[in-house]
Parts: structure tokens; sequence; C-alpha cells
């Protein structure tokens, strides 16, 4: 994939080899190319990566239609009865796929031994907001009602289609997942705080965010709806538990910073787990040992939800 490079931060010392190294051949995304460019690339660039993660993990792949929605099914070696995790892929809205999310939700599946069902919700600016989060809300609605122990997991703008998703349930008086898996999820698109303003993340930058945003909402769009910037909904004791991860050089750190305040705020049961030298979504690469041990401690909170189902 074409990429521009970032301008260079310092590795701090703290940290793995492997992520220092991963971290000092950072690039960011050349946006002048053309989306489906971009996308086609995307895809061929993480191809090995994610038929790795298959093979690695164990995990078989097959496709259903939920909804009205195609879902890519990523179902463990050793499934667990009872077991179905909805998951949400990131890219701004705009990029990636199922399949490129395959080094987070193939683990996930293998290490919790449940079901993965990941929506392939329609990407913008085909597709604008609300079609991203009609679709997810249809397919979490779906599974929930078949399975009512299922749980959720989303990373970047899938967190946020996964809390904005929440949102939507709790108005409806639906069943609600379990408990939600959240990693350096896009909550606000407006994009305050001080991390935003650093700017010191190494795979994502302001300029990306312009973009998606750009892309997924319209100018006449209130950015500050719960269903475009899900930090702005209502939160109370009774929201299911929530597990945060990000990193001290994620973009989004701010957003997750005050989600998990605003959620302990309300009474509700709330976990941010904040890494060292991290960046946005550290978790996509399995084979750095902070990411591994993240998807580890992201399996054992949804493990300890399912055994409550």
């Amino acid at each position: 994939m074409n990429h521009k490079k970032n301008k260079p931060i310092p590795v701090p010392a703290a940290i793995s080899a492997k992520a220092a190294s991963y971290a000092e051949q950072s690039a960011i995304r050349d946006l002048t190319q053309p989306l489906p460019e971009m996308r086609a690339m995307l895809r061929e660039d993480y191809a090995d990566s994610c038929t790795a993660a298959v093979e690695m993990s164990g995990v078989t792949l097959s496709d259903e239609t939920i909804g009205g929605v195609r879902c890519l099914v990523i179902t463990p070696a050793e499934p667990r009865p009872g077991r179905r995790l909805v998951y949400l892929f990131g890219g701004g809205f705009t990029l990636g796929s199922p399949f490129e999310d395959l080094p987070i939700s193939a683990w996930l599946a293998a290490k919790t031994g449940a079901v993965v069902i990941a929506p392939d919700y329609p990407l913008a600016p085909e597709a604008p907001y609300p079609a991203a989060l009609d679709a997810c809300t249809t397919v979490i609605s779906s599974v929930l009602a078949e399975t009512p122990g299922a749980c959720l997991c989303g990373e970047s703008a899938g967190g946020n289609l996964a809390l904005a998703a929440v949102h939507r349930l709790r108005v409806n008086g639906v069943p609600l997942p379990k408990a939600l898996a959240l990693l350096s999820p896009f909550v606000d698109l407006l994009n305050p705080g001080d991390s935003g303003l650093a700017d010191r993340d190494p795979f994502l930058n302001q300029s990306e965010i312009d973009f998606f945003r750009a892309c997924y909402v319209g100018k006449e769009v209130d950015l500050t709806t719960p269903d475009v910037s899900p930090i702005y909904g209502p939160f109370d004791a009774t929201f299911p538990p929530v597990f945060l991860t990000s990193g001290t050089r994620d973009h989004l750190l701010s957003g997750c910073v005050r989600l998990d305040r605003l959620l302990r705020q309300a009474g509700a049961d709330c976990t941010l787990r904040v890494w060292e030298g991290m960046w946005h979504v550290f978790e996509f690469y399995p084979e750095i040992p902070e990411a591994d041990a993240s998807l580890t401690e992201i399996a054992a909170f949804l493990d300890g939800h399912f055994a409550k189902a």
C-alpha cells in the first residue's frame, strides 16, 4: 500500500523490541489515492497476516447472511456451547472488511471458544451514515435474539458502531450484549482532547480523522448525536460492562479516557487498559508481545461474562 512517511517520533524504551521496530517503520496512508485503490491495496498488504492468523489460531471461516447483512463467521477449533461474539471491524467507516481484521477476530475466537460473527457492513462515502450503524444493529439484534448471552466487540470505527448500537438497543428495550470489548474506539467524531492535539500516533493522524469523518457524515449531521458520537449518549448503572484498550500514543486515547470516566461516574462497570508506547489498535499485530497480552486480557474479560450467561 502506498504510504506517506509520518514524522519520526522517538520510540519509548519501555516497550518490546518487536513493538519498537514496528513503530520505527510507521507510515500513514496516502489519502490522495482513489478509495477503491486504497481498499484493494489494504486487502493485498494484509492478506498474508490475515491468512497466517487463520492458520495459527486454527479457526475456520464461513459466510452467513443475517438480517440481509453478509457476515463472516469465524469458528474456533473447539467452540464452546452458547458462546457467540459479534465483532465490528475498523477502518474509519471507509476502509476494511471482516477479512482485514482477522489478526484480532480469529485470535479472540480461539482464545474464548466463541463463534465470532463479523458483519460486512457497508462503507462510506458510497453508503454514508446511518447505513453502517443500521446494518450492525440488525445483526447484533438478530444474534442476541438467538443467543441472549452474546457479547460485542469493536475496534476503532467498529467500537463507535458497537457503542452506538447499544444506545439504540437500550432505547428500543430489547436484549443487550452481556459485555462490550472496545479497542481504541472512535467515540467522538469531534475528536477533542490532548491525544488528538498531540498527534503522536505512528499509525493514525489528524488528517486521516478529518478524511474519515467527511466520508461518513455530511455537514448537516450533528456530530454530538449519540448515533454518530456515542460518547454523548446516556450512560447509567445498567449499561453492559465495558473493557477498553488504548495506548499512550493512540490518537484516540483521550476519547477512551473520557468514556471510562463517564461510565464509572454513571455507576457502570468499566475497565480501561492503557499500554505504554502503544498506538491505535496495536492489537492488530499479534506477533507483538503487548498485542498478544492485550488480546489475552480481552479474552479473559469476555470469558468472565460468557460464564455468567
